[in-house]
């Protein structure tokens, strides 16, 4: 939602208009109720538009089927497709669902992706859309206080013990700082922070240490090889050097502006961060405050944005678009 939101505000600063889909129980309404509210969301709508849709939006597929349905009945209307997630690849349970929301994707005229793995992968899997855009990176606009970051003897991590179990183990020298509920699963050296909120989140987080994104669990390591993960922009917005594992979508972006450290498991991670010198770290968290002036002004959703409707107003596509 924070993603989705954030997106459609970035949108405005270049004249998009919004269109509000809400959230809520789908079942609660007959298909005529349903038909009737749809309606009313695309009032704002004219034939030859361009339309950028955010996918998903967490009412379920069929709900999305029917939005696109109502959508392409508009004459000359060309419709991007923003894929922030991929549900049957964030959860096992849901891989079943895979060939319908690929079915769902093909009637877009463009799509947006997290990363080119992703955008071979779908390929791959039957999707035909010929226009493809790379996103790269999640923007991470704010305008909370931040201190400049230090190297201190902790690592930050967002995220709930409940999914992320290596949390539950956590018996290393350095400390977890760790921003989620709080647990009774939890022991070792963590320092907890409780739940933060985004303004509070990324003054805390800009104290300094590190900033790690990580998961054990081999389902959700093979997505992160090809989704964008909100929390590494969470991360360098607040101006703090990362740790990754090798093979996540972002890892060229990484090494190629010195933003972190990637490596292969969590103990390589605990004697790399031991060997990093005080200068060495500072020059990392300048790196970051420079590319993070990009997040916080939104540059990566822009220039996404603008490359999509320059790619849509192309009669064909090209080297850079075509898959």
């Amino acid at each position: 939602m924070m993603a989705q939101n954030t997106t459609a505000k970035i949108a405005a600063e270049l004249g998009f208009n919004e269109i509000g889909i809400y959230f809520y129980d789908v079942k609660t309404d007959s298909e005529d109720e349903l038909s009737r509210r749809m309606d009313g969301i695309l009032s704002g709508i004219a034939n030859g538009d361009i339309v950028f849709f955010q996918v998903p939006t967490w009412n379920g597929i069929t709900y999305d089927k029917a939005f696109i349905k109502k959508l392409k009945a508009y004459r000359d209307v060309k419709v991007a497709f923003f894929i922030n997630d991929v549900p049957p690849l964030m959860f096992e349970s849901n891989r079943y669902l895979l060939s319908k929301v690929i079915n769902l994707y093909n009637h877009a005229d463009l799509i947006i992706v997290p990363s080119y793995k992703m955008a071979i992968f779908l390929k791959n899997m039957g999707m035909t859309v010929k226009k493809v855009i790379i996103q790269n990176i999640w923007d991470y606009p704010t305008e909370a206080y931040l201190e400049e970051p230090v190297l201190k003897k902790y690592i930050n991590f967002i995220g709930s013990p409940q999914k992320f179990d290596f949390v539950k183990r956590w018996n290393y020298d350095i400390a977890l700082r760790l921003f989620a509920e709080k647990s009774d699963e939890l022991s070792g050296n963590i320092i907890f922070e409780g739940w933060q909120y985004t303004t509070n989140l990324i003054s805390k987080l800009s104290q300094g240490g590190w900033g790690l994104v990580w998961s054990e669990e081999n389902y959700t390591k093979t997505y992160m090889e090809m989704c964008t993960s909100y929390k590494l922009s969470t991360y360098l917005a607040a101006g703090i050097p990362v740790i990754v594992p090798k093979g996540i979508s972002n890892e060229q972006l990484i090494k190629e502006n010195n933003l972190g450290i990637i490596v292969d498991s969590l103990d390589e991670m605990i004697k790399k961060t031991e060997k990093i010198s005080i200068d060495n770290y500072h020059q990392m968290a300048v790196n970051v405050h420079r590319f993070s002036f990009l997040l916080k002004n939104g540059y990566f959703t822009k220039k996404t944005l603008l490359d999509s409707v320059h790619a849509l107003l192309r009669e064909k596509t090209d080297e850079k678009t075509n898959f």
